[in-house]
């Protein structure tokens, strides 16, 4: 395991020299900061009216597929139908790629001034917080919400979600499309096992326990695994956040707020004893025999049957629910806790929206005029209600449209409900070396189980892997 985390610190160290100022949040003045776009004064920003003179046409990039593609599509449709046929604006979704492709081209866009290119407005996932706090031409949430420019203050929003998009201390992101990390299981396999289907596991404990008797075997061959998934800091932020170590509520992952107050320069996870507290219980659970703990197809996996509890996130419940179409019926649970000390709680994921100033104020105000559109609580409804993806304002949630419809698909309120009853502060690390952090956590979780390292060892090269990676990225940053 040690030459593994040697080995992605080394990329980590490498990728960030080489990124020239993909910093993090307070990771100080980084290439991108000192060297990034201005304000954009000249054609390229493009002009402010289309071909037929009249009409302001906007970009949108995103990268969602399938389902969740359709319903971009048809939201800025019903815009341009309603409210951007009445004010000359036009919306235009451009698909580009899963969260890394577009990510990839707007990194690519901003380091050549590449106005032109750039989009009016655009996603961008939670992990990339940091990096478009320094880029100049990204409007920011903070500056947005605070001049009332969409009709909406912070309070308006999700406080999770706001949280998770906060980069010393400022909101740099609009939340747009938050999610939750959910247990999925297989109701079917819970019957068949003698198991209650309405009453999933509820801690790890029990979830060893519940696996154990859905485990199938033929001979010395497991045919269908209790559980599976491959850990990574994903549901670990989770599982480390909801142990309450000194009375707060929750524990931290890193230091300084998980580096949403300021840079994040060493973990916690270690000092804390949570990630201690959380592999002891993990590893007695494994040890039942019916984890499939290298489980690194699991959507498709549980939907064949072949493992029958999993993790993923609330916006999965469309692809899981169609994966198990005339197979079995799919159940939605909260995230099973630790133990039962803890508090239990999720950390808010998804993504964000963010407006482009490229020099031309009516488009930048076309853009919000779009915004308005996109945060009304009926369109948020529509949002969720077809992708799967939370509501990012609470109001939504008081339609009775929507109460209406969570009658009739109640699966779809578990990850609302459980964001709501977990505690704001639970949340992901926020650095520069997130990827890094996540691929030492998933060496160490597996070198715990497979009986390579013991815990002890393990939580202490994982700390050691994370803090040489931070303090390699903080100094290549300033």
């Amino acid at each position: 395991m040690k030459k593994k985390m040697k080995t992605r610190i080394i990329t980590a160290v490498m990728a960030a020299a080489l990124a020239a100022g993909m910093a993090g949040c307070g990771g100080g003045t980084s290439q991108n900061k000192a060297d990034a776009p201005g304000k954009a004064a000249s054609s390229d920003g493009g002009s402010s009216t289309g071909a037929d003179g009249g009409i302001i046409e906007l970009s949108l990039w995103h990268p969602m597929g399938g389902v969740n593609g359709e319903t971009v599509e048809r939201i800025a449709a019903g815009f341009n139908e309603t409210v951007g046929k009445e004010k000359g604006i036009k919306v235009s979704p451009v698909y580009q790629g899963a969260n890394a492709d577009l990510a990839k081209k707007l990194k690519a866009a901003f380091q050549a001034n590449d106005f032109k290119n750039m989009p009016d407005l655009t996603f961008c996932p939670a992990g990339e917080t940091g990096y478009m706090q320094g880029i100049d031409v990204v409007v920011k949430a903070q500056d947005i919400l605070d001049q009332n420019l969409i009709g909406l203050g912070i309070d308006d929003f999700e406080p999770a979600a706001i949280k998770a998009l906060t980069c010393e201390n400022k909101v740099v992101g609009l939340p747009y499309a938050p999610s939750a990390i959910c247990m999925y299981y297989n109701k079917d396999a819970f019957k068949e096992a003698g198991l209650d289907p309405e009453t999933p596991p509820r801690t790890i404990k029990e979830l060893g326990e519940y696996s154990a008797k859905l485990t199938k075997r033929d001979g010395d061959t497991i045919t269908q695994y209790g559980f599976g998934v491959l850990l990574d800091s994903w549901p670990l932020s989770s599982w480390i956040g909801q142990q309450d170590t000194d009375g707060k509520g929750y524990s931290l992952f890193g230091n300084n707020d998980n580096g949403h107050s300021a840079g994040m320069t060493k973990v916690e996870f270690d000092s804390n004893n949570t990630m201690k507290t959380f592999l002891t219980e993990y590893k007695a659970a494994c040890e039942t025999g019916s984890f499939k703990y290298l489980e690194d197809d699991r959507k498709n996996n549980f939907g064949a049957g072949n493992i029958t509890i999993t993790l993923a996130s609330s916006a999965d419940i469309l692809g899981m629910n169609e994966l198990a179409a005339g197979k079995f019926e799919v159940g939605v649970a909260y995230l099973p806790k630790v133990n039962d000390s803890s508090v239990g709680g999720v950390s808010c994921g998804g993504s964000a929206l963010y407006p482009i100033d490229k020099g031309d104020a009516d488009r930048l105000a076309a853009v919000y005029e779009y915004l308005k559109y996109l945060y009304t609580p009926q369109i948020q409804l529509e949002w969720h209600t077809s992708t799967g993806y939370l509501a990012a304002i609470p109001a939504t949630y008081e339609l009775e449209e929507y109460k209406e419809f969570i009658k009739e698909h109640p699966l779809y309120a578990v990850g609302a409900g459980q964001l709501h009853d977990s505690n704001m502060n639970i949340q992901e690390p926020m650095c520069g070396v997130g990827g890094a952090i996540s691929g030492f956590i998933k060496d160490g979780i597996v070198s715990v189980l497979d009986g390579s390292s013991d815990i002890d060892s393990a939580v202490a090269s994982m700390a050691q892997a994370c803090n040489q990676a931070l303090e390699d990225y903080n100094l290549a940053n300033q």
